[in-house]
């Protein structure tokens, strides 16, 4: 029975995976590649030698053959030789193709392309219990190649500069000997010769005359058999702890030393190295100062008989002869925690490699099932000690590996690195790889993916990596899984791969799981994932399950044990932490963000309000001070009457309009019939404006600019340079838009007055509507 997402893993020779790998030999640079997985490995060689569709065409077509046949070959144990592999290929695939002549040699020439291209003391690398091993040796020897050469041509140019100094010396006494001599040579006239001269003429390579101190040349001596009798061992790392491999005993680049206490012994051996180079890398200081003519003893002598590791530059203790710890999860975290604890917390250098089984909890004690108690997460210990380099990775992603690795060598402190390389599960037919196993360790947050690195900043923005899990930004990745329904119809549904998916991978852990009976149908029955996020109060009714694949590819539901469901949650919750720590789904965050989000909107709300009462009071200032100039000028139009003459008068003097006067008559003019001097002509009184309430006209100072009459005709009504509107063209619309933008009006300021055009119609009804209006 397997989780229903890894039913397709069943046969993995039918499926291409990371492994195994092209390892590439060390060839001095810090950017170079340092493993490939080989079907990218074919492909990039193939097209370099052959590059283009039409060329190599039977190679190419065949290029999957050559896969299997490597992947069959390669194996899970050591690493064996890339060239010598790719010709038993190439030989197997001319006597698989059965070629004629033509087209053989053909192949043949394309095969010794491909061999040619493939690097000097590469390697091919499969999956096995080794594989963190030997990834972690070639990342070492990568690291140290270059470094090693560089070192040794320093040494080379620091002994030859100390013996030119030894030489120079030794040719001062020579010179001071025949000085003495011709100078006794000549007798009675030797008052009369410079010796000095004379020694230079005797000795052209003299270059000088004064003898180094005896305490100096002694130094010189000193540093110099220091760097002569240094010899480059080959030993790169040197494994403390127990290694039953024996595929390591025959390697130059590592050494096992066994012992019962990995920690403690591994600083002991570091010192024992540290002490070692310590000499070397104090010569070459020494040397440095000296050849340059700038040692001081009293300020050097005593810097130099302290002179240890913790004064190594990040330089030198990267050539220092790597040492690892090799342990297991349960020794560190129950004997061993104490002296694993005192390594991570000190400055030396040294790594620890845990094997870690992501379902079980290193912490349990003898005697305990693996969910009886809380995990101890090594993990977190290690960040807790804030100093140590952290890798928690799985040998399933060799990149997630070499990562970590990389990271560690780097860097001038501890390091742990906690991998899982998967367990090898025996189901019907066939074996459930260790790969697939490592993988769904992963997936299932069983054993997440992070890397810290103290050196990048002291903010967890910048020491933490979390990119190497899945879908990291939720809870559990979810995938879709395809089946075929009870009508023999393909469905889908998404399916979240949980931790209880994971441990229906272990053996031992299948009592913690019951099947559903066929026909049992229940809206209580509910995934893991929903299951572990329902409220308190709806838990005790529902009951988790997961869907799962027996080998005749029939699909089934499988209850959950509390236990293990236990053990989900704590596993969530570890990966919230996770997450929180890597600045994903972090609650500090969401809280920050809702409480700014509230405190924006009670200000967008307090700001609205504020605007709405400024508003309201100068609405009704505006409405005020509008009445009563309104009212004022209405006052003037109705009183536009002479007041002189009213008062003179005693009545208004009333001005017929000359429409008013009957139709074909004309004014009679009295004249005068005095003939004595013509009176004065009498001034002629200014015509009246004439006011007319038959045409549309505006209040425009009671207009609150609310747009409504615009809506209707922007032809007819516009706004003056006070934003308030006026009539320009009453003819440019009709009398209906005119009744429609006065019923609309909020300040009821627009008057219809009378229709302009007769003919319009529904005058009547129109008339009456803007009755109340004018």
């Amino acid at each position: 029975m397997l989780p229903a997402l890894l039913d397709p893993y069943r046969d993995i020779s039918t499926l291409r995976y990371q492994y195994p790998l092209y390892l590439y030999a060390p060839q001095g640079t810090v950017e170079q590649q340092l493993a490939q997985p080989l079907s990218d490995y074919l492909r990039d060689s193939v097209e370099a030698v052959a590059p283009g569709e039409g060329s190599a065409r039977i190679l190419k077509d065949n290029l999957s053959w050559i896969e299997c046949y490597l992947r069959e070959e390669i194996g899970d144990g050591a690493p064996v030789d890339a060239t010598t592999l790719v010709c038993q290929a190439a030989e197997a695939l001319q006597d698989h193709l059965g070629l004629d002549e033509s087209n053989r040699d053909h192949l043949q020439a394309d095969l010794e392309k491909l061999q040619e291209a493939s690097a000097t003391d590469g390697q091919f690398l499969g999956y096995g219990p080794s594989v963190a091993i030997q990834l972690m040796v070639h990342a070492i020897h990568h690291r140290c190649h270059r470094k090693r050469q560089e070192f040794g041509a320093d040494i080379d140019r620091q002994t030859r500069g100390l013996k030119e100094l030894l030489d120079i010396e030794r040719s001062k006494a020579v010179s001071s000997d025949k000085s003495d001599a011709a100078q006794n040579r000549a007798g009675s006239g030797s008052a009369f010769i410079d010796p000095t001269a004379l020694s230079g003429m005797l000795e052209q390579r003299s270059r000088g005359s004064v003898a180094m101190p005896a305490e100096r040349q002694q130094r010189i001596e000193n540093a110099l058999k220091v760097l002569q009798e240094y010899q480059d061992e080959p030993v790169l790392v040197r494994f403390i702890g127990e290694l039953e491999d024996s595929q390591f005993a025959q390697s130059p680049l590592l050494e096992v030393i066994s012992s019962s206490e990995p920690c403690r012994r591994a600083t002991e051996i570091f010192e024992h190295e540290a002490a070692r180079f310590a000499q070397v890398f104090a010569a070459i200081r020494i040397a440095e100062l000296e050849v340059a003519g700038v040692y001081d003893p009293a300020v050097h002598d005593s810097w130099f008989a302290g002179f240890n590791w913790q004064a190594f530059s990040a330089a030198e203790m990267g050539l220092v002869t790597r040492v690892v710890a090799l342990t297991s999860a349960d020794y560190i975290a129950g004997e061993g925690l104490v002296s694993f604890s005192r390594l991570l917390a000190s400055r030396q250098p040294v790594d620890v490699l845990a094997w870690v089984s992501a379902h079980d909890n290193p912490g349990a004690l003898p005697g305990e099932r693996p969910f009886d108690s809380f995990r101890f997460e090594l993990g977190y210990f290690g960040i807790g000690h804030r100093h140590a380099v952290v890798a928690q990775t799985s040998a399933a992603h060799y990149e997630d590996l070499l990562s970590g690795f990389l990271t560690a060598l780097d860097c001038s402190r501890a390091g742990l690195h906690l991998i899982d390389n998967g367990a090898r599960v025996q189901t019907k037919s066939p074996l459930l790889d260790a790969w697939v196993v490592a993988s769904a360790a992963l997936e299932s947050r069983a054993h997440p993916f992070i890397v810290v690195n103290p050196e990048a900043g002291d903010h967890a923005a910048d020491r933490v990596s979390f990119t190497g899990n899945p879908q990291p930004e939720s809870d559990w990745p979810t995938e879709t899984f395809s089946y075929r329904n009870t009508e023999g119809e393909v469905a889908e549904m998404d399916l979240a791969f949980t931790f209880a998916d994971y441990s229906l991978l272990i053996p031992e852990l299948h009592e913690y799981f019951r099947m559903v009976p066929d026909g049992c149908h229940s809206e209580d029955l509910v995934s893991v994932e929903h299951y572990l996020n329902l409220p308190a109060d709806s838990i005790d009714r529902c009951v988790p399950i997961v869907w799962a694949v027996d080998a005749e590819g029939t699909l089934h539901r499988l209850v959950v044990s509390r236990i293990l469901m236990l053990a989900c949650r704590d596993r969530l919750n570890y990966w919230r932490t996770l997450q929180e720590l890597a600045g994903i789904q972090n609650r500090y965050i969401e809280l920050a963000v809702e409480k700014a989000r509230e405190e924006e909107q009670l200000a967008d709300a307090a700001q609205r309000q504020q605007l709405q009462e400024e508003h309201n009071e100068e609405l009704e200032t505006v409405r005020s001070e509008t009445a009563s100039d309104a009212m004022g000028q209405l006052v003037d139009v109705l009183m536009g009457g002479d007041l002189a003459s009213l008062l003179q008068g005693g009545g208004p003097a009333v001005s017929t309009p000359a429409s008013a006067a009957p139709a074909g008559t004309e004014p009679v003019v009295e004249a005068e019939t005095d003939a004595a001097e013509p009176e004065a002509e009498a001034p002629v009184a200014e015509e009246e404006e004439e006011v007319s309430f038959d045409d549309p006209w505006i209040d425009t100072m009671l207009c609150t600019t609310c747009d409504d009459c615009m809506a209707i005709n922007k032809l007819v009504f516009v706004y003056n340079d006070d934003k308030q509107a006026i009539i320009t063209d009453p003819k440019a619309g009709t009398f209906a838009e005119m009744v429609q933008a006065a019923e609309i009006c909020p300040a009821e300021c627009i008057h219809p007055g009378n229709p302009l055009n007769p003919d319009e119609p529904g005058l009547d009804e129109l008339i009456a509507r803007a009755a109340p209006f004018n």
